[in-house]
């Protein structure tokens, strides 16, 4: 897996949005409130704070709401103006409520304070999480491709 692979493609796409909407002043603003949903999206989908319900995880929107998350944290890549995407070993909790929270204050900090270090360690949470909750790094890998294909046929759809 090249996760350099995808970025290549996120940032193509990245250059087609910011073409079109490049009068919008606003957008590195709407980027970090889209990238707190996404998240926010992805716990929902993972339901490992949903102590009340016995109802399972569909393994499937959770890889989807996972790339949703890792594609718009490239946004933050491009933004920064990132070489290549490393996977780099952290030291995270291996409790999946503490790792949530955590990518959730990085992520609330960004519209302060755009930091390299912090996106990086973003990245490598959301992938971090992925794996507490039983998903394998080529499954994640798996729904970023698709997820970008999906993007990418829809501008050529005219989306």
């Amino acid at each position: 897996m090249n996760w350099n692979d995808i970025y290549v493609r996120n940032k193509l796409l990245d250059e087609i949005f910011y073409n079109k909407f490049k009068n919008d002043d606003k957008m590195f603003e709407k980027n970090c409130i889209e990238l707190i949903v996404e998240i926010a999206e992805f716990a929902n989908e993972s339901r490992c704070f949903k102590y009340w319900s016995k109802k399972s995880i569909n393994k499937d929107d959770v890889l989807e709401e996972l790339a949703d998350c890792i594609m718009i944290c490239l946004y933050f890549y491009n933004y920064l103006n990132v070489k290549e995407i490393k996977i780099k070993n952290y030291n995270f909790s291996n409790d999946i409520l503490i790792s949530l929270n955590d990518v959730f204050k990085l992520s609330t900090s960004l519209i302060d304070n755009i930091d390299k270090e912090n996106v990086i360690k973003i990245f490598n949470y959301l992938i971090y999480i992925g794996k507490l909750l039983n998903l394998n790094e080529e499954e994640i890998y798996n729904a970023c491709l698709k997820k970008i294909s999906k993007q990418e046929k829809r501008l050529e759809e005219g989306y």
